[in-house]
């Protein structure tokens, strides 16, 4: 985007920023002075020295939006039209504009015409075509022309490589201060320019898995609540008529105007603007991979609730009565953990409630089980969880050799609500879904008895599967968003010791230490859309932790009050990077008869 002129030099400085990786391994920009960083001896289209937008998204996700000029990965130049290049002439100087085409292919060939699939490209142009409209370029020749560009540099990326693409429509030129009175041609040509953009993507003519955020209504939104952002004004420009590139703080008509209005001149945003466009596009980019750990939560409790059965199993086998039990077991539950580059914790209840029976050498039974978790995934997207479980179990033993087996499945009940940060403005939004989980588990060992202490290792494998339906959150403005359905696998084996002491004929003590290893990865990408542009699905990488290797200690004690009525407490903690892992505490009880 231009205006009437450009910063009277070539020379170029530039803004570092650096924070830590992201599910993206980098970042890119192309486009003209909305993206531009500072091509132009550093200074920006916007109320300096504040940021754009580029700048923000860098910082949220760990890239780089240094201006390319300075060997940074940011190739977006004020006054760049999408597909053919210009010049400018500032104080007597000649000063080329790469076209968005052109910005592309110098990318490429710095990368040697081969680009990161994980990186971000964000591709955000048009507004300088449009203005060639308004200064008597023929509207129906060049707005088509700029299209045809536009999708044909998108699809160029998505060919040399690229996956994850970025494309901004533009904002409503009508309500720029440019278009006054003039209103409603403004607002035309940007629908009509945004419409026809993103037409050849939902069609799928042109293949690209490109990401779209509704700048249009975003800024719409600010302008027609501006205070519940944090501005003051949204029709007069911050810097009176000072270009925004040559705008600083002597500029600005009054202190704060840069924090206070939402256009620094006829066209640009302010810095304050640019940090809520930053942090919109980040929102958009981050939410499905906050998402995508709820398959492994459910997994993780899934785990615990067949840890929790495997214990029963053990604690009855010097049962040889051959009475049928009733059993209830309830306990808190805290989990914490690391998945896709987001905290996950939680707190909850579990009950369960099982009937079983001793036939010789064989124990059988079967339980129902209900826990819940209410948690989040770091600081704004918080969860409830709720599953509600049947299974059986059972075991073998002989001598010292014994077999457990146990099979379950789970209704899972999930809603989420996500929060995000624009200016000063919180966005809530819920979803509900529903989803089923299902899982096995083996495990085998020898028992070994000396005296009043029992040992011996123990061994197995867990299978679990968790799908969880698709998300929608409520209401269809720019923000709110759909998540598509979440599977998530689980294989995970198991190599410990465990042990109990007789401490007198009514009580005694156990402990068992295991070592787990998973062997399932998790999901590696999301899909969603925007509610507001429902007709354009995308995906987003998750780079979850490899949550390998974990542990599990457990402690307890059992008693009985008599021959009838028997009760326990323990504590079951995992621990080491498995994702959401749990500390449980309980306490059972049983009746025989």
């Amino acid at each position: 985007m231009k205006t009437t002129y450009l910063a009277a030099c070539v020379a170029c400085l530039g803004l570092s920023v650096l924070v830590q990786a992201q599910p993206f391994s980098n970042t890119y920009f192309m486009g003209d002075s909305l993206t531009d960083s500072g091509q132009f001896m550093g200074q920006r289209f916007t109320t300096n020295p504040g940021q754009v937008w580029s700048q923000h998204l860098a910082a949220h996700l760990g890239g780089n939006a240094n201006p390319s000029r300075l060997g940074g990965n940011n190739y977006a130049v004020g006054g760049a039209r999408v597909g053919e290049d210009t010049s400018d002439t500032v104080a007597g100087v000649t000063v080329a504009i790469p076209s968005i085409k052109t910005q592309i292919a110098q990318l490429k060939a710095s990368q040697g015409g081969k680009l990161d699939s994980r990186a971000l490209y964000a591709v955000w142009g048009g507004a300088n075509d449009l203005f060639a409209i308004t200064a008597g370029a023929p509207a129906q020749a060049t707005m088509t022309a700029a299209i045809i560009d536009h999708t044909t540099a998108i699809h160029s990326l998505s060919s040399a490589g690229a996956t994850y693409i970025l494309v901004p429509n533009l904002p409503n030129l009508g309500m720029t201060p440019a278009f006054r009175g003039n209103e409603a041609a403004g607002t035309q040509l940007s629908q009509t320019y945004n419409q026809a953009l993103y037409e050849p993507f939902i069609k799928n003519s042109v293949k690209t898995n490109i990401i779209p955020l509704d700048i249009y209504s975003l800024l719409d939104d600010v302008s027609k609540n501006p205070a519940s952002y944090g501005f003051k004004n949204v029709t007069t420009p911050a810097c009176g008529t000072t270009s925004s590139v040559q705008c600083g703080p002597a500029q600005l008509l009054e202190p704060n105007a840069d924090q206070t209005y939402l256009f620094a001149d006829g066209v640009h945003p302010t810095s304050k603007a640019h940090e809520v466009v930053g942090q919109y596009a980040a929102a958009v980019l981050q939410a499905p991979a906050q998402m995508a750990v709820l398959g492994r939560a459910a997994n993780q409790a899934g785990l615990a609730q067949m840890q929790h059965v495997d214990r029963r199993l053990h604690n009855i086998a010097p049962l040889q009565d051959g009475k049928t039990a009733v059993w209830v077991q309830g306990g808190v539950a805290l989990g914490s953990g690391n998945a896709a580059n987001s905290e996950l914790d939680g707190a909850g209840g579990k009950v369960v409630i099982g009937v079983d029976k001793r036939l010789g050498e064989w124990t059988v039974g079967t339980y129902v089980a209900h826990d819940s978790i209410d948690g989040k995934t770091g600081h704004i997207h918080q969860y409830d969880q709720q599953r509600l479980a049947g299974g059986v179990y059972g075991r073998w033993q002989s001598g010292s050799a014994w077999v457990n087996a146990q099979a379950y499945y789970a209704n899972l009940d999930v809603d989420t609500q996500r929060q995000l940060a624009l200016g000063n403005k919180t966005q809530n939004h819920q979803a509900s879904g529903d989803g089923d989980q299902y899982g096995v588990r083996l495990m085998t060992g020898l028992n070994w008895q000396h005296g009043d202490l029992s040992h011996g290792p123990v061994v197995g494998v867990s299978m679990q599967k968790a799908s969880i339906d698709r998300l929608q959150e409520s209401g269809a403005d720019f923000s709110a968003m759909t998540f598509d359905a979440l599977k998530q696998e689980s294989v995970q084996s198991s190599l410990g010791y465990q042990m109990a002491y007789q401490i007198n004929p009514k009580w005694d003590t156990f402990a068992s230490l295991q070592w787990q290893r998973e062997f399932k990865d998790g999901v590696d990408k999301v899909g969603a859309h925007l509610n507001s542009m429902d007709a354009l699905h995308f995906e987003v990488p998750v780079n979850e932790d490899k949550a390998r290797n974990s542990g599990l200690l457990e402690l307890g004690v059992n008693g009985k009050i008599n021959e009838q009525w028997h009760l326990g407490a323990g504590v079951n903690a995992q621990f080491g990077d498995a994702v959401n892992a749990q500390t449980a505490v309980y306490l059972n009880t049983s009746y025989r008869f």
